[in-house]
């Protein structure tokens, strides 16, 4: 309900901005948003059986719903524009026929989703009182990585 506003937005956004530049500050947004989701208190605090709901550093509903928001509709936002980014700089022969990007990207989006799936049954299965951290954690390095990648490659990313 709110991705479809937010694609509309970057869409009339993107017509005054380079794309790499809505990618770098979505990027960011996300990584701001999965910043929300790390529960500090599991680092700082004594080891405890339940939720750390007497921190105030906890995740608690609202700060889970608020940086879930983040991460969900900037993430949505970025495949946007990485497949605008993408569609400017394909090869005319990966552009056309039954091998297209089109079916690359699908394909790889799938088998990403597949691996995300595995790797939340197995955090799930090894601990599940941390399984917040065991999430987030690794998502929010991943995001990091994306930023300097990015960051990296910003000279490369215009068309």
């Amino acid at each position: 309900c709110v991705t479809i506003p937010i694609s509309m937005f970057i869409g009339y956004i993107s017509r005054y901005r380079e794309d790499r530049l809505i990618m770098l500050g979505l990027m960011t947004i996300a990584a701001f948003g999965m910043g929300f989701l790390i529960d500090v208190t599991d680092f700082i605090g004594s080891p405890t059986d339940t939720y750390n709901e007497d921190k105030v550093l906890a995740v608690g509903p609202w700060r889970y719903t608020l940086g879930y928001s983040l991460v969900v509709c900037s993430v949505q936002a970025f495949d946007g524009v990485a497949g605008s980014v993408l569609s400017k700089v394909i090869p005319t022969s990966l552009a056309s026929g039954t091998l297209n990007s089109g079916l690359l990207a699908t394909t790889v989006g799938t088998f990403g989703r597949a691996c995300g799936d595995a790797f939340i049954t197995i955090v799930g299965l090894v601990d599940l009182r941390h399984v917040l951290n065991m999430l987030f954690v690794p998502s929010f390095l991943i995001l990091a990585l994306d930023l300097a990648l990015i960051w990296w490659n910003y000279g490369i990313l215009y068309a």
